[in-house]
C-alpha cells in the first residue's frame, strides 16, 4: 500500500476510490452522501462542529482537520483484507494529535458479526487476525463473538493510526444518514465492550487503550442527494468542469458587480416537480439569467429571453463557440431553445473566458 496521496479535485476524486464506484456512487447512497457531506466544509461539517462543540468534553470545542484522506487503507495482520476506511482525519485538539476514522451508514449494516465471519473451523489466518483485534482492543473474544466485525477493525484502524503518529486521542465516529438510525443498536452494543454508553449526537469516552483516549461517537445527517448543489456539480464529466461550477456559483454570488443582488432559484418545484438545475435569479425581476442543469447531458445555460433577445442569443453562441473553437449545437442533437446560450464547461479552460458572458445576460435578462 504506498504512502503517497494526492488532493482531492471535488467529490469525484472520492468515487474512484472506492471498491464498486458503479454500485456505491449514487445519490442517498453513503459514500456519495459522506463525500458531498465533507468536501465541502471548511474544517468541520456542521452537524459534526455542533455536537463536538456541544459535548462536555472540551477535547472536542476546538477540533482542527490537518489531512482527510477518503477510503483510507489500514492493513492489519492475519487473513482478509485491509481495513478500508471511508474517511481518515488527522486532527489537532488542544495542541494535540487526533486521529478519526469516520464510518458512512444509511441503510447498510456494519458486516457480520464476529461468529459467523470467523466460522465453525477458522482458518489459522482467520484466527491471527481475530487475534490480533482482541489484543489490540483489549476485548475477550466470547464478549465479541455476537458484535459486527466491521466495527472491530474500524476501531483497531484509528488505534493503529494513533500510534503511528504518537496521537493521544483517537476516535471512532459513525456519521448516519439514516433518520431511523439504522444499525445504531449494533454500535450501542459494541460500546458497552468498553464499558460505555452510546448515545446518538454524542461523543463518548475516553476508554484508556494502549496508551490513546478511545472516543466513540454517532452523528445523524439527513441525506444530501439530489437536492443540493453539489450532487449538480457532480454530473459534470471532468475534474474541471466540477470545479467551475463551483466557481460560477461562487463569482455570482461572491464576486459579480450584481451579487447582492441574485437570489436562488434551486429547489423550486415546477407543476410539483423540482427542477433539475441549480438557478440564478435577480431580485430585480422575476426570470432565470443562467442555469446550471442536468438537462443537455449536463450544461450551462444563459437565458437571455426569447421574447427581445432571440437575434442577440444567437450572436452571443456564435461568439462564444468561436472563443472555444467548437459549435455548439453540432453537439447537442436537441433542438435550441430561442433566446438561450449554451456553454459546455469542459471546453473552458477558466472561468474568466465566460464572466463577462454570465453579467451580460444578468443585465439582458431585465430588460423588459
Amino acid at each position: 500500500m504506498s504512502n503517497y496521496f494526492v488532493s482531492t479535485k471535488g467529490i469525484g476524486s472520492w468515487k474512484d476510490l472506492l471498491a464498486n464506484p458503479e454500485k456505491q456512487w449514487k445519490p442517498g447512497n453513503s459514500a456519495y452522501e459522506l463525500a458531498l457531506c465533507w468536501e465541502g466544509a471548511k474544517n468541520l461539517p456542521s452537524c459534526v462542529d455542533k455536537v463536538f462543540k456541544e459535548s462536555n468534553m472540551s477535547l472536542f470545542h476546538n477540533v482542527k482537520i490537518l489531512y482527510g484522506f477518503p477510503e483510507y487503507k489500514v492493513s492489519l495482520p492475519g487473513a482478509g483484507a485491509n481495513s478500508q476506511n471511508d474517511l481518515y482525519l488527522l486532527g489537532k485538539a488542544e495542541g494535540e494529535l487526533m486521529t478519526i476514522m469516520v464510518e458512512g451508514k444509511v441503510s447498510e449494516t456494519f458486516g457480520e458479526k464476529v461468529e459467523v465471519w470467523i466460522g465453525e473451523n477458522p482458518s489459522e489466518g482467520k484466527r491471527k487476525r481475530l487475534e490480533y483485534l482482541l489484543n489490540q482492543l483489549n476485548l475477550k473474544e466470547e464478549d465479541t463473538l455476537n458484535k459486527r466485525y466491521q466495527l472491530l477493525h474500524r476501531t483497531a484502524s484509528v488505534i493503529n493510526e494513533a500510534e503511528e503518529v504518537n496521537a493521544k486521542n483517537a476516535l471512532m465516529l459513525v456519521h448516519s444518514f439514516s433518520k431511523e438510525g439504522k444499525g445504531f443498536e449494533d454500535y450501542a452494543e459494541f460500546v458497552e465492550l468498553f464499558k460505555l454508553k452510546g448515545k446518538k449526537e454524542s461523543v463518548v469516552g475516553p476508554v484508556l487503550v494502549g496508551g490513546i483516549n478511545l472516543y466513540f461517537g454517532w452523528i445523524t445527517s439527513e441525506t444530501v442527494g439530489t437536492n443540493s448543489k453539489e450532487y449538480f456539480y457532480s454530473l459534470f464529466k471532468t475534474d474541471k468542469s466540477r470545479i467551475l461550477a463551483k466557481e460560477i456559483d461562487d463569482y455570482i454570488y461572491k464576486k459579480s458587480p450584481y451579487k447582492t443582488e441574485v437570489e436562488d432559484y434551486h429547489l423550486r418545484y415546477n407543476n410539483g416537480v423540482r427542477t433539475d438545475c441549480i438557478g440564478y435569479i435577480s431580485k430585480k425581476g422575476s426570470y432565470k439569467f443562467a442555469t446550471i442543469t442536468a438537462a443537455r447531458k449536463v450544461c450551462f445555460v444563459l437565458h437571455l429571453g426569447k421574447r427581445i433577445h432571440t437575434e442577440t442569443a444567437k450572436e452571443m453562441q456564435r461568439e462564444i463557440d468561436e472563443l472555444l473553437g467548437r459549435v455548439y449545437e453540432k453537439f447537442d442533437p436537441i433542438k435550441l431553445t430561442p433566446g438561450e446560450v449554451y456553454i459546455r464547461l469542459e471546453w473552458i479552460d477558466k472561468l474568466e473566458m465566460i464572466t463577462r458572458f454570465i453579467d451580460e445576460a444578468y443585465k439582458l435578462r431585465l430588460q423588459k
